[in-house]
């Protein structure tokens, strides 16, 4: 399992702190970032800290260094974008449909018989 060197956390945690947008959180205490987890990476702060222009600086510390390259080469990878189909369809009216079959009463009117009522008279 990879773990991130010490000295690299650091540039890390300055990155953060570089980034962060509020100037009081209550939710990282104003350091930018939660916590370490396992791999000796951080975890930002969703509230105070910009992702997007954190992650583009990480990206730019991780080119910059061999040994990092190949454990973060995830990030290098361009997602491919889903173009949305241009077709054009037809409306179809929808149907009303039962929610769920009918049940076949089984009501009796008439006076209902319990073994123990008082009677009154």
């Amino acid at each position: 399992m990879f773990k991130l060197a010490d000295e690299h956390l650091e540039v890390a945690q300055e990155i953060a702190q570089k980034h962060r947008r509020k100037k009081h959180c209550d939710h990282c205490y104003d350091r930018g970032w939660i916590g370490i987890n396992e791999q000796n990476l951080l975890v930002l702060c969703p509230h105070c800290v910009d992702r997007d222009t954190a992650l583009e600086e990480w990206k730019t510390y991780i080119s910059e260094h061999e040994d990092l390259k190949e454990h973060f080469s995830e990030l290098f990878e361009e997602k491919p974008v889903e173009e949305e189909e241009t077709e054009s369809t037809i409306p179809v009216a929808h149907t009303k449909k039962p929610a769920q079959p009918q049940v076949k009463k089984t009501f009796v009117p008439g006076q209902k018989k319990f073994g123990r009522t008082k009677k009154i008279g």
